[in-house]
């Protein structure tokens, strides 16, 4: 299975080398940054979910939600690195407790175990309102 992982490159060295590298059995990880993916558009063709690092996420959720990659990202499965299992996440309140979030000094084993999980859950069925422009 195909999966996107989404992470600044400064945040890249913080992030365990499994995901990064994406050595994990039965699973292939493309890495992307926020900013390639804001210059696009669009994910990886054939992804079956989407993982952000935790302050990839934190840093760009309001471009994200500007220039409408909210609805494009939330028809996938989304999984979130982070150091702590109850991380706080923005725009994610609705979904507070029951987001999946992957720990971040995880092995391949327990990264392959953790990504066929991810694929039994379905994608979050999640709106986000579109921020007003100011005239």
């Amino acid at each position: 299975m195909l999966f996107a992982f989404i992470c600044d490159s400064y945040f890249q060295k913080k992030v365990s080398s499994t995901l990064v590298n994406g050595d994990i059995p039965n699973h292939k990880i493309v890495t992307i940054t926020a900013n390639e993916l804001l210059e696009s558009g669009k994910l990886p063709q054939d992804i079956s979910g989407a993982i952000f690092e935790r302050a990839t996420w934190q840093k760009n959720f309001s471009l994200f939600r500007y220039f409408g990659l909210l609805p494009l990202l939330e028809q996938h499965t989304l999984a979130f690195v982070a150091n702590a299992q109850d991380a706080e996440l923005k725009g994610r309140g609705a979904m507070k407790n029951k987001e999946f979030i992957i720990p971040n000094s995880i092995s391949a084993e327990e990264a392959s175990t953790q990504l066929g999980r991810l694929l039994e859950l379905p994608p979050p069925a999640f709106t986000h309102h579109k921020s007003k422009a100011l005239a």
